[in-house]
């Protein structure tokens, strides 16, 4: 973005009043660089179409990087573990009870059904966890962002915050690709910034490789969550709502 257009950018968002965000993880990195550009801290928070909205950051007070706050007024949420039992500090699906919860899908009662656990609560389908504070933190959709590798349960969404760090990496996508010995092991594929990208082609070389990636996330990663394949690509695969699409991820890296 040049001179003039930051600029225009940073006027007209001094004309709005506030400024939010949902629908999937937003990398730190462009939380950062639109504050700078606009002036706003951007406010998080939590929704589905089958409940609109449930969680958030607080309009007035400390915003949370990372998280999505806490529930909205007359919303209960609970997380329910692999076991079945709640937990208050743990890993587990998170499940919504609200007053703007939907009743049923349309000629669906048996998925209408698996969807509700006693009392009413909603089965989101999320992987949540909490901080200190009790602000809930998504660690990602239980059936896409959630790998087990080698008995441990990794978020996908925690490592690519990481990663998206990196000076090459412009944009990325870690997943779990099958594997015998240890269940799954983390793949991640990412797009290299336009400057790291000519560069490759100058050297006719890589933008990154498997080596510079490990060593480099040696101080940031838990060894287990260290990425042990990696793919350079131009672009990411997305679904209408602009979200990356890692099931078609996975079907074109397990061919």
């Amino acid at each position: 973005m040049n001179p003039d257009q930051q600029s225009a950018c940073s006027y007209a968002a001094k004309q709005l009043r506030l400024m939010m965000c949902g629908s999937s993880a937003l990398p730190s990195p462009l939380m950062k660089r639109w504050q700078e550009v606009t002036g706003h801290r951007l406010l998080e928070r939590y929704g589905m179409t089958e409940f609109v909205m449930a969680l958030s950051n607080p309009l007035h007070g400390a915003r949370k990087e990372g998280t999505v706050g806490k529930p909205l007024p007359r919303v209960e949420a609970k997380i329910i573990m692999d076991d079945g039992t709640e937990t208050k500090t743990g890993v587990g699906e998170l499940c919504i009870k609200s007053p703007s919860l939907f009743k049923e899908y349309w000629k669906r009662p048996e998925v209408t059904a698996e969807s509700f656990i006693d009392g009413g609560f909603f089965k989101t389908g999320d992987t949540v966890t909490v901080d200190e504070d009790g602000y809930f933190i998504i660690l990602g959709r239980t059936n896409a962002d959630i790998m087990k590798v080698g008995g441990y349960k990794l978020s996908a969404l925690e490592i690519e915050a990481v990663l998206l760090e990196h000076d090459t990496v412009l944009e990325c996508a870690v997943l779990g690709l099958p594997d015998e010995a240890y269940g799954e092991v983390i793949c991640t594929i990412i797009v290299p910034k336009e400057d790291a990208k000519e560069r490759a082609e100058q050297s006719s070389k890589p933008a990154l490789t498997l080596e510079e990636l490990t060593s480099w996330s040696k101080d940031k990663l838990a060894p287990y969550k260290i990425p042990t394949r990696l793919h350079v690509w131009d672009s990411l695969p997305r679904n209408a709502m602009g979200k990356v699409n890692k099931k078609e991820l996975k079907k074109l890296l397990e061919v």
